[in-house]
């Protein structure tokens, strides 16, 4: 039976010896608020919700999203009609914003700061628990602001940040969906992000969504020319705007992006722009020249993985597999960042001939990766199996290929 966030909830309420009325007291809710909850009711799919109770249980917010995006709408519809409009109980109860005189929400600049907020905790979670188990969340928070955007009461100055926040969380439900194998609404997300960031004037957040973009339409519909040529010059784009505003983590990232999609169109003939967008993503994250916003996750284990990625399309396996074990070490507070790693690494070792050796590493953290719930690094993981199962004889391959059999 699939175990629901409103079951986990009660579950760690119960170990706690907590009644639902005094895990009502932390949170400030009612006891049959409590109870809707643990029974599953729309609110559970809310990170401000989940973050909430997180904080009161003490326990990582990972804990708690739990649910598979394979279930019914209804219980989103019945969250937005309840959450969005300010009638929920949860809402009512200390949710964003407060209703003015007319009846329309009125919001403010630290209602802004908690949706924000709320874009931070959905990357963060995707680092944990990979994005299959997040489209629903995400939705729901574009949603939400959508609506705030549409009929909520605000200053300009408010509006123009309100705008922002927006193309920040429609890019964040973007890489969630596309982690989860969803590229159509993916590819939705990040237009109407860079829709919202040129309405706000946002260069920082145009940069974001152009650049994950161009790493969705560099695999569009299995890497079609003109997806892979419309990638590179998104990726360009995002690389200009991000170094008339980013900051030095931004402008790496974007630098990233350009060289990923230029290895990923041609890495033959792309070879010299390839490795001249690598030097300026390295010079780029050295430098002290302007601030990034929170959401700007580029770590240097990333930066070695992104590293050893351009070097594999290269064909320079050896270097390539050199970077990619130091992000394995340098990741290890990141379980979907791990995975992603040690697939890559695999994907290496066995695109350089060393299939043994790829297969061992595969086997050997077989289990981490499969506890991650990406459906892109599964896809990454199947095509391993499809290039290793020729070798089935080779020891270290059977062993491998049986692990994904039993799984």
């Amino acid at each position: 039976m699939h175990v629901t966030t409103g079951e986990v909830i009660r579950r760690i309420r119960k170990s706690l010896g907590m009644t639902q009325s005094e895990l009502g007291v932390l949170l400030g809710y009612t006891q049959s608020v409590v109870s809707q909850l643990e029974h599953n009711s729309g609110a559970v799919h809310d990170v401000r919700v989940l973050r909430r109770i997180a904080t009161a249980l003490r326990v990582p917010l990972a804990i708690l999203v739990v649910e598979s995006d394979e279930e019914a709408d209804v219980d989103r519809r019945n969250f937005l009609r309840a959450g969005a409009f300010g009638a929920g109980a949860v809402l009512a109860a200390g949710g964003v914003g407060r209703a003015s005189a007319s009846g329309s929400m009125q919001i403010g600049a630290a209602d802004v700061v908690e949706i924000v907020a709320g874009t931070n905790q959905i990357h963060e979670l995707d680092l944990l628990v990979g994005g299959d188990r997040l489209c629903r969340v995400a939705a729901n928070e574009v949603r939400y602001v959508e609506h705030l955007l549409d009929n909520a009461v605000y200053s300009g100055e408010v509006g123009s940040a309100l705008t922002s926040a927006a193309a920040e969380m429609m890019t964040a439900a973007g890489w969630v969906h596309y982690d989860a194998g969803r590229p159509v609404e993916a590819r939705r997300y990040y237009a109407d992000a860079a829709q919202a960031a040129t309405a706000a004037d946002d260069g920082i957040a145009a940069a974001h969504a152009l650049g994950n973009s161009s790493v969705l339409l560099s695999e569009w519909q299995g890497g079609t020319p003109a997806g892979m040529r419309q990638a590179v010059q998104y990726a360009q784009s995002a690389s200009r705007v991000a170094m008339g505003c980013g900051g030095p983590k931004l402008r790496a990232l974007m630098a990233i992006r350009e060289a990923d999609a230029l290895g990923m169109q041609d890495p033959g003939g792309n070879k010299s722009a390839v490795t001249d967008a690598l030097n300026r993503a390295h010079r780029a994250y050295e430098s002290s020249r302007g601030s990034d916003p929170d959401w700007v996750y580029l770590p240097r284990a990333m930066l070695n993985g992104m590293t050893g990625l351009m070097q594999m399309y290269l064909g320079e396996h050896e270097a390539a597999s050199k970077q990619m074990r130091v992000a394995i070490d340098g990741s290890a507070a990141w379980p979907r960042e791990q995975a992603e790693w040690r697939v890559q690494l695999g994907r290496n070792l066995v695109a350089s001939g060393a299939i043994a050796e790829g297969c061992h590493v595969l086997g050997e953290n077989f289990g981490g990766i499969k506890q991650v719930a990406s459906t892109w690094i599964q896809q990454k993981l199947d095509a391993v199996v499809a290039d290793v199962r020729p070798h089935a004889k080779v020891p270290e391959v059977r062993e491998f290929l049986g692990l994904v059999a039993a799984s």
